[in-house]
């Protein structure tokens, strides 16, 4: 089968259930059944059920079985549309948008989104880093985090209609929306950053949501993501001198502002993006979910340069991806 190369094609090529499903078989099982129990090659179709009984062990599984489609309520079709417009945009898709033009509640597609996310961070789990890698915490403040809960109501002191109009307005210093002082506070949130330098360009880059800028938390994340003995510079941050005890030869330069942007380019680089990537199509998102969005760029970002189109990789990981519920993803 000949994989389509544009909108036109991918949209001609998937436009019913059968074709959808025929091609989730052939990326599943590239040379032909297996049964999940037995791991016997061969089986055969209901003719009264969409399911497939294998030869030896009557084991019944249907093609989406085991997969991110598991059990889904809504059309194939819906979930290879979603797939496609999550990677033909490096800013993203927004629910809002997908709801509308797929005439379907905004929570619904919301919820599809977050467990396509789930499958990319699934997916670059076992990616790890290697060569030079920089290493530094992005700090989201106000502009790409919003606040979670109700906004609390302010209390107005009753006065008069005239003490209203004859009182002055008080001028506005600067330009642009002006500035909040309710006790609504946006807290910043740290995202720990390491991305491979290669000689003109970056290479693969890893995040996470930290709670708070630890020791622990740091050789933690730097071990499961990173090989042994490569090169890792940070700019000297006093959590960093934790990698001394990592297997890999640690370079602290103790810089800030335009000089760190110099010693360490390229995750500075990455952080723009990050930053612009939330607030270009979401508007900032809540520290809550965040996770899910630090993995949608970073696996956007991983496979930018491959020969592989994004929405066969983004594809193979909703297949080979476990289902998941709702429950899950609010832990």
């Amino acid at each position: 089968m000949q994989l389509p190369t544009n909108a036109l094609e991918f949209f001609d090529c998937f436009s019913t259930e059968e074709a959808c499903l025929e091609f989730i078989a052939k990326i599943r099982w590239p040379n032909g059944f297996i049964c999940p129990n037995c791991e016997h090659d061969d089986g055969y179709k209901l003719s009264k059920r969409s399911l497939i009984q294998c030869v030896v062990c009557r084991h019944q599984t249907s093609i989406t079985a085991g997969t991110l489609f598991h059990k889904t309520h809504l059309p194939l079709r819906v979930w290879f549309y979603i797939i496609f417009e999550v990677v033909s945009d490096k800013g993203g898709a927004s629910s809002t948008r997908l709801a509308k033009a797929l005439d379907l509640p905004q929570k619904t597609v919301w919820h599809l989104l977050q467990k396509i996310r789930h499958a990319m961070g699934r997916r670059d789990e076992t990616i790890s880093l290697a060569g030079f890698i920089e290493m530094d915490e992005a700090v989201l403040g106000p502009h790409a985090r919003r606040p979670t809960g109700p906004r609390p109501k302010k209390d107005k002191p009753a006065s008069s209609e005239s003490d209203e109009k004859n009182t002055p307005k008080p001028k506005q210093k600067g330009r642009g929306r002006p500035r909040k002082s309710g006790e609504n506070k946006k807290t910043q949130s740290s995202v720990l950053v390491l991305v491979e330098q290669e000689p003109h360009h970056a290479g693969v880059v890893a995040m996470k949501l930290l709670d708070r800028v630890a020791r622990e938390d740091i050789l933690a994340f730097v071990e499961q993501r990173v090989d042994p003995c490569q090169h890792i510079r940070t700019d000297g941050f006093g959590s960093h001198h934790v990698l001394r005890t990592f297997n890999c030869k640690y370079e602290a330069i103790v810089c800030s502002g335009p000089v760190g942007c110099e010693v360490l380019p390229v995750v500075h680089r990455t952080i723009s993006l990050l930053k612009t990537y939330l607030m270009g199509t979401y508007f900032g998102v809540s520290v809550k979910y965040l996770p899910g969005y630090l993995q949608e760029f970073s696996f956007r970002f991983n496979r930018r340069d491959s020969r592989t189109p994004l929405w066969l990789s983004l594809l193979r990981a909703c297949i080979f991806g476990l289902p998941c519920q709702y429950a899950e993803l609010k832990l």
